[in-house]
């Protein structure tokens, strides 16, 4: 079967949407598929039938509430590489606790943002994310990667030797809370190849996303 493509001759970006609010789903549903790169735009008002959906959908985005009717919106994303391995998850939550938000970066989730964001900063994000990005909620950043650092378990002394000089100058940027087309026009260079610096460096650390790999870099400046 050949592959489906929106007008601009890319695949289009297939999304789960999560969220036992039947009202607020729906109205996101409609919103997302107004978008010609959206599609198609799912929705799962629980974890049960999320569950289902993401194992027969596969979506490249599933976008999760927190607090389900049936049970945790973290406890899904924790299942979701063995139900649906591609799928890249993103919470959207009414919730701002540092806490949640560090528990689901740790099982891999690529963004928390508020349920009051604009729907065109929601597209954006849904768009970096499936590039391989993440996204926090700014007013989140300086407490999470706190947090974060804290946490971390404590690393070797020569941990960041690993990294190239340039990995390092891109790492310094992150902890700083640059985005990644701030840090491209820090460094005089494209955004893509900030992006291939952050993929380089998130393995080299075996860290699962930006704020860990911050968090990490934080740690070992404070253990000096």
């Amino acid at each position: 079967m050949p592959l489906c493509v929106h007008r601009g001759g890319v695949p289009p970006i297939s999304v789960l949407v999560v969220d036992d609010h039947a009202v607020f789903a729906d109205a996101l549903r409609a919103s997302l598929s107004a978008e010609v790169d959206l599609e198609p735009v799912n929705v799962a008002y629980g974890v049960s039938e999320a569950s289902a959906k993401l194992k027969s959908l596969q979506p490249d985005i599933a976008v999760l509430d927190l607090r389900l009717g049936d049970g945790d919106g973290l406890a899904l994303a924790d299942r979701i590489p063995e139900l649906s391995p591609a799928t890249k998850v993103m919470m959207l939550s009414a919730v701002e606790s540092v806490e949640a938000v560090v528990e689901a970066l740790a099982v891999g989730v690529r963004t928390w943002l508020p349920k009051t964001i604009d729907t065109r900063e929601l597209v954006r994000a849904i768009r970096a994310v499936h590039m391989g990005d993440a996204w926090l909620d700014p007013a989140l950043f300086g407490s999470v990667l706190s947090a974060l650092t804290k946490r971390a378990v404590t690393p070797l002394p020569n941990a960041l030797s690993v990294l190239t000089p340039r990995e390092r100058e891109v790492l310094d940027c992150l902890a700083n809370g640059l985005s990644r087309a701030d840090i491209a026009a820090k460094l005089q260079v494209s955004v893509n190849t900030v992006r291939s610096h952050v993929h380089s460096l998130i393995a080299k650390l075996g860290v699962h996303s930006t704020l860990e790999a911050a968090a990490l870099r934080n740690r070992l400046r404070v253990s000096r």
